[in-house]
C-alpha cells in the first residue's frame, strides 16, 4: 500500500462548515489567467461532498516556462532538420539550462506569489518548483475553491479534493507558470483496504484527473501462450481443422509470439552487423523487482543473448518515493516487461534504463522525462502509453521534448490502440505532438524460413464459435493502431511533401499534425513472446504466489519499443551520432527504401484461430480476422484509422528495413 502523504488537520469545526468563500482575497486586484482543463470536469463521473477541509495539507510540483520559448523551438527545429546550420550540433544538459532556464528575478517573482499565500517552495530541478501547503492556501494561490468528491466505485479508497473551476494565476506569471503536476489531491478514507497506488489508479475506469487528463495503458493484446498443439512457431505451421472454414478455407493457429530472431528476420536487420552497442534506450513505465532475471529467463527460451552485468539499471521512482506495488489484478508489471525484452530483443548489446514513476500524488511522466534527460545517457526514450495532457501541462511537455532534440534524445511513443472505436480518439494526444515519434502498428506473417510472407495495417475484428460450433458469430472490433489527426495542431513541417493536402485534412477541415509516423509488427495475434513475473492469468492477486510465464503480447505498446531499439541500431550505424528528434530524418528518408510501404492485403481476408481457456471443462475459439474492416463510422464521428498505399494513419510512412539503417548514416 502506498504511504500516503496527506494528513487531516485537527480541526474543531465540522469540515462541512469549513467553506473557502472569500479564499484570494490576499490577491486580490491582480489580473488572472486560467490554467485551462484544471477544474472539475463532469465526465469524471464522481459525487460531489461538499467544500474540502481546508487544512487537509498538500505538496504539488509546478511545472515552468522556459526563458524564450520561440527561441528554444526555433533552435530544436535547426538542430533536427538536415540541411539546416545547426543540424547535429547537440547541447550538454549545462548547456541547456542555462540557455533555458527562467532568470533568477522571474523566478523571484513566482516565489513571491506562491509564499504570499503561505505555501513553501522548493526546488527539484531547475524546470519544476515543489509547492506544500494546505488546501486553503493553495486555494488562495489560484484563487479557486475545492469540493471533496468520491468515486460512485466503493472500492476506490481515496475521497478526491478537486478544485471546482479552473485554476489560476497572476496574469503577468501567465508565460512562466505553465502548469501543475496534478489538480486533484487523494486523502484515504479510513476502513477502505488496498489503497492503490498513483500508478495503479490512473486509466481505470472513471478518467479521474490524478495526472492532470488523466494516463492509461494502451491495451496491450496479451493472450496466454497455447500450448504447442494449440499454436503455431510461424504463420500457417498449424491449421484448424475443428473449426469452421473462413473464406472457404480453414484458418491457421495463431503463432505463440514471435521470436525476436524471428523479428529481426523479417524486417531483415539480421543481416545489419549493429547489435546497439553504446547506445542507451530508456523505458518509461514501473518495473517488477524481478526484471533482470525475467529478461534472461526469456532470452533463453527466447534464443537472445542474456544482459551482460550493468547493462540494465532500474530506477523505481524519479524523484525517490517509495516504488509502487505490483498491481492487484495479477497483472505484475507487464509494460515494463515487454518493453524491456522488446528493446532488448531488437538491440542486444544496447544499455537499457528503467524509469518508474512518481508515487507521489504530484507526479507526472514529465518527472520520468526529466529524469532521463538529466540524469541519464538515454538517447532513445520508450513510451507505452498514453494521456491526454490539458494546454498548460501539454506546453511544459514539449519544451521537454525540444529541450531533448537539443542533447540528442527522442522520445518514441505508441500511437495507442482501440482504433475501431468509433466514439473513440484514435491519435494517442502524447503521441501526437509534433515533437515526439509515433509509432503505429501492423498485423505481420511471418513463415517457417523466417521471412516476411505479409504485412499490413493492425486492425482485428474477433468472431466466436456459435454455440453449436458450427459457424462464426457476427465479429465485433477487437482493436487496431491508433492514428488520424491531431485537430487544433497544424501539420509540421518536417510532413510537407510526404503528407498531402488531402491527408492531412483533419475533422475540422483543416491540414492537421497526422501520424502515426512509423510503423512494427503490433497486432495481438502476431505480436511477440513475452516472459515476465507474471504476465496476465495468474491465479491470484498474491503477488508472493506469482511465477514465471510467458505469453504473445502485442498493441502498439509492443511497436513502440520495437522501434526503439530499431534506433538504437541506427545509432551505432551512425558511429554514435544520436538522432535525437528524428521525425525530419524518418520523412525524408521516406519512399527511399528505407521504409516498407504497408498497404491493403489483396484477396481473401488471412485469418487465425486462438483458444483461451474459459470454463474447467473447455475451451472456446475465437477467430481472429487479421484484415477485418474498418468498424462503420457515422457522420459526424471521425473518419477510423486505414491502411493504405504510399503514408496513411495506421503505418504512417511504413516499416523499417536494413537499408535505413544504411541511409539514415549518410543524412
Amino acid at each position: 500500500m502506498r504511504q500516503a502523504r496527506y494528513r487531516l488537520a485537527l480541526a474543531t469545526a465540522c469540515a462541512a462548515t469549513l467553506t473557502m468563500t472569500g479564499v484570494g482575497t490576499a490577491l486580490a486586484g491582480q489580473s488572472r489567467v486560467p490554467l485551462t482543463g484544471t477544474g472539475y470536469q463532469t465526465d469524471y463521473g464522481l459525487i460531489d461532498n461538499g467544500p474540502s477541509d481546508t487544512g487537509i495539507v498538500v505538496s504539488d510540483n509546478i511545472h515552468l516556462g522556459v526563458r524564450d520559448p520561440a527561441a528554444l523551438a526555433a533552435h530544436a527545429r535547426s538542430e533536427s532538420t538536415p540541411g539546416s546550420p545547426d543540424y547535429g550540433k547537440q547541447s550538454t544538459p549545462q548547456q541547456n539550462q542555462a540557455e533555458n532556464e527562467l532568470t533568477p528575478a522571474q523566478l523571484g517573482r513566482i516565489r513571491d506569489w506562491l509564499t504570499s499565500a503561505g505555501l513553501t517552495v522548493t526546488q527539484p530541478n531547475w524546470r519544476t518548483l515543489k509547492v506544500t501547503g494546505t488546501l486553503g492556501q493553495m486555494a488562495s494561490a489560484f484563487d479557486v475553491t475545492f469540493d471533496d468528491y468520491t468515486d460512485p466505485d466503493t472500492r476506490d479508497p481515496y475521497h478526491w479534493q478537486i478544485p471546482k473551476s479552473e485554476l489560476s494565476v497572476p496574469a503577468d506569471l501567465g508565460p512562466l507558470v505553465l502548469a501543475l503536476g496534478t489538480d486533484s489531491f487523494p486523502v484515504p478514507i479510513s476502513g477502505r483496504a488496498n489503497a492503490k497506488d498513483s500508478v495503479g489508479t490512473v486509466g481505470t475506469g472513471i478518467n479521474r484527473p490524478a495526472k492532470l487528463g488523466g494516463v492509461s495503458y494502451p491495451r496491450t493484446s496479451a493472450l496466454p501462450a497455447d500450448s504447442s498443439s494449440k499454436c503455431s512457431k510461424y504463420w500457417g505451421e498449424q491449421q484448424a481443422t475443428s473449426v469452421p472454414l473462413v473464406n472457404g478455407q480453414t484458418p491457421t493457429l495463431a503463432p505463440c509470439g514471435y521470436t525476436p530472431k524471428q523479428l529481426k528476420h523479417a524486417y531483415g536487420l539480421d543481416e545489419a552487423t549493429e547489435t546497439g552497442r553504446g547506445e542507451t534506450v530508456a523505458v518509461v513505465m514501473p518495473a517488477m523487482d524481478t526484471l533482470e532475471h525475467d529478461v534472461n529467463t526469456w532470452s533463453a527460451h527466447t534464443g537472445t543473448q542474456q544482459l551482460r552485468t550493468g547493462q540494465l539499471t532500474v530506477v523505481p521512482t524519479p524523484d525517490g518515493s517509495a516504488p509502487p506495488l505490483p498491481q492487484e489484478d495479477g497483472g505484475g508489471m507487464i509494460e515494463n516487461t515487454m518493453d524491456v525484452e522488446a528493446v532488448h530483443g531488437m538491440a542486444p548489446d544496447a544499455n537499457i534504463v528503467s524509469i518508474g514513476m512518481s508515487t507521489e500524488n504530484y507526479g507526472t511522466v514529465l518527472d520520468s522525462l526529466i529524469y532521463a534527460l538529466d540524469h541519464t545517457r538515454a538517447s532513445v526514450v520508450s513510451l507505452s502509453l498514453a494521456f491526454a495532457a490539458p494546454p498548460g501541462l501539454g506546453k511544459a511537455y514539449d519544451q521537454l521534448y525540444q529541450e531533448g532534440a537539443l542533447q540528442g534524445v527522442g522520445f518514441y511513443y505508441s500511437s495507442g490502440d482501440g482504433g475501431h472505436d468509433p466514439a473513440g480518439n484514435f491519435f494517442n494526444p502524447a503521441a501526437a505532438s509534433d515533437w515526439t515519434t509515433a509509432v503505429g502498428g501492423t498485423s505481420l506473417a511471418i513463415g517457417p524460413d523466417g521471412s516476411r510472407m505479409w504485412e499490413t495495417g493492425w486492425g482485428d475484428g474477433t468472431s466466436r464459435l456459435s454455440s453449436d460450433g458450427q459457424s462464426w458469430q457476427q465479429p465485433e472490433s477487437a482493436g487496431g493502431a491508433g492514428g488520424g489527426w491531431m485537430v487544433g495542431l497544424p501539420r509540421p513541417w518536417y510532413q510537407r511533401g510526404v503528407v498531402s493536402d488531402q491527408e492531412a485534412t483533419g475533422p475540422d477541415g483543416m491540414v492537421d499534425r497526422t501520424g502515426p509516423d512509423v510503423a512494427m509488427d503490433a497486432d495481438g495475434t502476431t505480436g511477440m513472446l513475452v516472459g515476465g513475473t507474471p504476465l496476465g492469468g495468474s491465479p491470484t492477486s498474491d503477488p508472493s504466489t506469482w511465477q514465471y510465464t510467458e505469453a504473445r503480447i502485442g498493441g502498439t505498446s509492443l511497436s513502440a519499443p520495437l522501434f526503439a531499439g530499431v534506433q538504437a541500431l541506427a545509432q551505432q550505424a551512425r558511429g554514435g551520432k544520436p538522432l535525437g528528434f528524428a521525425n525530419p530524418v524518418l520523412y525524408r528518408l521516406a519512399y527511399t527504401g528505407a521504409f516498407r510501404d504497408i498497404d491493403k492485403l489483396p484477396g481473401a481476408v488471412p485469418a487465425a484461430v486462438t483458444y483461451r481457456q474459459v470454463a474447467a471443462d473447455g475451451t472456446r475459439a475465437p477467430v481472429l480476422f487479421q484484415l477485418f474492416g474498418q468498424m462503420p463510422v457515422t457522420p459526424p464521428l471521425p473518419t477510423t484509422p486505414q491502411v493504405g498505399r504510399g503514408f496513411d494513419t495506421e503505418t504512417g510512412i511504413g516499416a523499417p528495413t536494413v537499408r535505413y539503417l544504411s541511409l539514415v548514416h549518410g543524412d
